[in-house]
């Protein structure tokens, strides 16, 4: 497994330096501008979480400058640009040096350790796929290509296709600045982000429970407790990973803001206000949703403070009745076909580590009431959202509502890993001795690491691969053997992730969606279950102008067992072990 990621780390040195130097580059800009403001009321350990949690601050900004310029600067112009601005902000934190508040090192360099290991792991995903999973990866594919090539294209495809464009920009600028391929700047990029989101939960639980052992515990929780946002990769869902990578550091921001308005002078509260703005809009352009659960955090907070004004009683009231309205809506959830495998990463799979938090959040609840309901709320206002419907505010989405299943799945694993640190310094409190603190510690870390090894999938999801190098192989034979005018029919299958089980249209079931991306042929998509073999399939394929038929490998492909038996109407061109690609001739 590991030889698997160092040769991931051999092949794809310039990607993955690319993507540490924007890593390093952000974490330097973030952590030294927080430093200026708020110098020794934080710890080494907090601006180190801090800087990992806002990175793509700077690096979507610096890209979205690049974008907007017009496409004229030179990659040997841009690596040195990010170097020099490195080298900049460190200088700038060396000469002024501001010391943070004293700190326990052994944290730091925990925190910093743990991302190089989670790394390696994160490459061994890599290793095992061909190109990015899933029929989402083939559509970012093509806007990143599309961003590198002409704006015109660019704004044709958005007039047919609604996505997030802060992903493609970052993505299309780390391509091209270290001359590398998409397809790895995709698979690269996403591994990268997935090390490094686990790191920003640390400080929000640290500051506010003052215990490291507990915040350590919240980033063991959020990068192996449960297979989500790990998954995320496997649906090709990019650019809402990267908005649940900043989200946490606008979190943070906010907590900042709110804890020390009254003990920064104005003209830095003003630069902490300028930051978390821009952090919000960022955060927006990577993904419109991330807004979304911007507010219903920001909701629940302001709940939650307002609860813990109310007197006991009504206190408590309102505490159960948001739990029973909880449990409620889980059980409903999971009565709907197309939502029930919302739960899937947190009960069916997740069960022994989920368990675990619930019984945390007993403590949590008695140490940190107002972050603990706030958790508790913002997860149920999150489920809560997948029935709220918003028409007609995104072109050529008519069904939507405020969240999707997918967008919900990957987000709890966050308030969850809250709840279970907030509940190891609970249980921390508990107790007086020093020893027994770090023993009961100890204990909840290595159970959240054993069940991982015994469970924890680095490798892709097989229902989710759908492109293999037999696919990869066709396409280059196709554009180099099919005419020009040929339209390719390719198999495609029925999306519905919404609460309403709504038809949202066909989306590509095997590697024929990235015949289009890749070589940029004409392919119509049909459904993979047509019978091949009826008169009426044979007309629908004349009718449409399809003149070939793409039978991949993997994925929900064709019946070619159809099509053989019907030679009369189709013709094979290429027989590989695992793809086929035919001529439809039977059409007058």
């Amino acid at each position: 497994m590991i030889s698997d990621a160092f040769s991931v780390l051999i092949d794809q040195w310039r990607v993955i330096f690319g993507s540490l130097l924007l890593i390093a580059l952000g974490q330097t800009l973030v952590s030294t501008a927080l430093l200026y403001i708020f110098g020794k009321q934080l710890t080494s350990s907090e601006y180190f979480s801090l800087g990992m949690a806002g990175w793509l601050l700077p690096a979507s900004f610096i890209s979205m400058l690049w974008f907007f310029a017009g496409w004229k600067s030179s990659s040997p112009f841009n690596l040195i640009l990010l170097i020099s601005l490195l080298g900049i902000s460190i200088f700038f934190r060396l000469r002024f040096k501001p010391d943070p508040a004293p700190d326990s090192k052994s944290t730091s360099l925990f925190l910093f350790l743990f991302f190089l290991i989670s790394i390696l792991l994160r490459l061994v995903f890599v290793s095992k796929v061909t190109l990015p999973s899933y029929f989402d990866s083939a559509q970012h594919y093509l806007l990143i290509k599309t961003i590198l090539g002409n704006a015109t294209g660019l704004i044709t495809s958005l007039q047919t296709n609604y996505y997030h464009l802060g992903y493609h920009i970052l993505a299309a600028f780390t391509a091209s600045t270290f001359q590398v391929e998409i397809t790895k700047t995709m698979l690269i990029l996403g591994q990268m982000v997935l090390a490094v989101i686990p790191l920003s939960v640390f400080f929000l639980i640290k500051h506010e429970t003052k215990s490291d052992l507990a915040g350590v515990f919240a980033v063991i929780l959020a990068a192996y407790g449960w297979y989500m946002p790990a998954h995320a990769v496997d649906w090709g869902k990019y650019p809402a990973l990267l908005s649940v990578g900043l989200f946490p550091f606008v979190l943070s921001l906010a907590y900042l803001v709110s804890q020390n308005k009254n003990t920064v002078s104005p003209q830095k509260r003003w630069i902490l206000y300028l930051i978390l703005a821009v952090a919000i809009l960022i955060s927006g352009i990577l993904h419109s949703r991330s807004l979304v659960i911007i507010g219903i955090t920001f909701a629940a907070w302001t709940i939650a403070a307002w609860q813990q004004k109310l007197p006991r009683l009504p206190q408590a009231l309102l505490f159960t009745a948001v739990i029973i309205a909880l449990a409620l809506e889980i059980l409903y959830i999971q009565r709907q076909d197309v939502l029930t495998l919302l739960f899937d990463p947190y009960i069916q799979k997740g069960l022994l580590v989920t368990a675990l938090v619930l019984l945390l959040s007993i403590f949590a609840q008695r140490h940190y009431p107002q972050f603990t309901f706030a958790s508790i709320l913002a997860m149920e206002l999150c489920m809560g959202s997948l029935f709220i419907p918003i028409k007609g505010l995104v072109p050529g989405y008519a069904n939507l509502t405020l969240l999707d299943r997918p967008y919900v799945e990957m987000i709890l694993f966050l308030p969850l890993a809250f709840l279970g640190g907030l509940g190891l310094a609970g249980v921390e409190n508990s107790f007086q001795h020093m020893k027994v603190k770090t023993f009961v510690s100890l204990i909840a870390c290595g159970l959240v690491l054993i069940n991982a090894f015994a469970t924890y999938n680095l490798s892709p999801w097989e229902c989710c691969v759908i492109a293999g190098n037999d696919d990869v192989t066709a396409i280059d034979w196709m554009n180099t053997k099919l005419p020009a005018a040929a339209r390719i029919g390719i198999s495609a299958t029925e999306l519905k992730v919404l609460a309403s089980d709504s038809f949202e249209g066909y989306v590509g079931g095997d590697a024929g969606i990235w015949i289009t991306p890749l070589i940029g042929r004409v392919t119509v998509p049909v459904r993979y279950d047509t019978d091949f073999s009826q008169q009426a399939a044979l007309d629908n394929l004349c009718q449409q102008g399809i003149s070939h038929l793409y039978v991949g490998g993997l994925g929900q492909n064709f019946n070619d067992s159809q099509l053989n038996a019907q030679p009369a109407w189709y013709k094979m061109l290429l027989s590989m072990p695992e793809v086929k690609v035919y001529q439809v001739v039977g059409c007058r």
